[in-house]
């Protein structure tokens, strides 16, 4: 019944305003995730402010986006075996709810004999919102047409980059001008809108395969996988995925870096970053995304490929010397390479990922991506200390570029065929 229910009225839409026009429930779903999102960038920004405040090391930085990615693993795969087996968006009210009460609990890290509080609530907090995530990338596909695959995410990553950009902004004004605390109310706050607009939602499928004779627990788990290494371009996309990554988490920990010890500016300096990002990759996706919609399957592939490179490039060039204009420029060039890439990966992932096991595959992408990138946060933060990113940022760039390399030459050589 679910997917009688999940498709949306025709014709297709041609482009992110025309399908926010047209379908009431993907809107209201946008906008809860367009007001969370928000929150969670004033968190960002807090919580970066806070371990510099207590600690003053980039260690402690990139330890804190480790925590935050390495949860992803294990709670964003077992995520996606919860929303192919239950109600997807049940799990996404809750998974709200436990978020709102873990924003506010950041307080108790404000000293520096509690400042370690602040590893396992961002454990927590990530930990449900991978298993939030994984209900939502399950349901909120099944309310567009497969045709609009692409505007799906474009506009789903649309509302994280104009709030990344806001929320950056903000965040920076709200960290210079009254502190960093009153941040982390707003998180809460922005997550029990967003269970507001999700409980008015109710089509779409909102379960993969319920039948008696489903496979449960790990059964359920190697299911996905064997999907996922069964269809080439998928099986493709984890590979690229997890060593794109590897260059990727590396890139926001030298980011907060650059912001706050080599440009100096101040305990919200990495605001200015994520607005840089988030407007430029907004601007970008919102030209792109219909003409990108128009695309062939072959096309979508190779705009996906030189979307590594070109993030690749400019985020090596973030290691040579400069002033603090140039740095977020280039900054701001690597986003707009980078967006293309959401949309053009996610479209050929849906499209080998049927919805019975659409959260598992979507999930395990997830998994793979936070994994590599916990691990490069890590350890890009302990060699920031030590090395600078002088040394390190053309290394993570080359992580980024070369995966893309090897994957245009794969479809120039016709070994990675996207299906018709």
């Amino acid at each position: 019944m679910d997917d009688l229910k999940s498709r949306p009225p025709t014709p297709v839409a041609d482009g992110l305003l025309d399908l926010m026009a047209r379908n009431r429930d993907f809107r209201l779903l946008w906008w809860g995730n367009l007001i969370s999102a928000c929150g969670g960038w004033f968190t960002s920004v807090s919580v970066f402010a806070m371990l510099y405040e207590h600690t003053g090391t980039a260690l402690a930085a990139g330890a804190s986006l480790a925590v935050r990615y390495l949860p992803g693993i294990v709670f964003g795969t077992w995520g996606g075996v919860l929303a192919d087996r239950v109600d997807r968006r049940a799990v996404m009210l809750i998974g709200d709810a436990v978020m709102a009460v873990l924003a506010l609990a950041f307080l108790l890290a404000d000293s520096p004999a509690a400042i370690w509080l602040v590893y396992p609530l961002t454990f927590a907090s990530a930990a449900a919102g991978f298993v939030f995530q994984a209900a939502r990338g399950a349901w909120m596909p099944s309310l567009v047409q497969p045709q609009e695959y692409v505007l799906y995410s474009a506009a789903v990553q649309v509302n994280g980059l104009l709030f990344q950009a806001v929320g950056g902004l903000a965040g920076a004004a709200a960290v210079a001008l009254i502190g960093w605390r009153w941040a982390f109310a707003v998180n809460a706050l922005s997550f029990l809108l967003s269970l507001y607009f999700t409980a008015k939602v109710r089509r779409g499928a909102r379960r993969g395969d319920t039948s008696p004779d489903a496979a449960r627990g790990w059964a359920a788990f190697r299911e996905g996988l064997a999907a996922a290494r069964g269809n080439r371009v998928v099986s493709a996309l984890l590979l690229l995925e997890a060593v794109f990554c590897l260059g990727l988490g590396g890139s926001i920990t030298a980011m907060t870096y650059l912001a706050t010890q080599v440009h100096g500016l101040g305990e919200g300096g990495v605001g200015w970053f994520y607005a840089a990002q988030g407007i430029t990759g907004a601007a970008v996706l919102l030209l792109a995304a219909r003409r990108l919609k128009r695309l062939s399957s072959h096309a979508k592939l190779v705009v996906l490929g030189w979307s590594c490179v070109g993030e690749g490039v400019f985020t090596a060039a973030l290691g040579l010397p400069s002033g603090v204009g140039a740095a977020l420029a280039l900054w701001a060039c690597a986003a707009a390479a980078d967006v293309v890439y959401g949309p053009t990966s996610m479209s050929a992932l849906l499209d080998g990922a049927p919805n019975a096991v659409r959260g598992r595959v979507v999930s395990l992408w997830s998994a793979v991506a936070t994994a590599s990138m916990g691990v490069s946060a890590l350890v890009s933060g302990a060699l920031l200390d030590t090395l600078g990113p002088a040394l390190l940022l053309p290394a993570l760039g080359t992580l980024m570029a070369l995966p893309g390399a090897l994957w245009l030459l794969a479809l120039r050589r016709g070994t990675l065929t996207p299906p018709p």
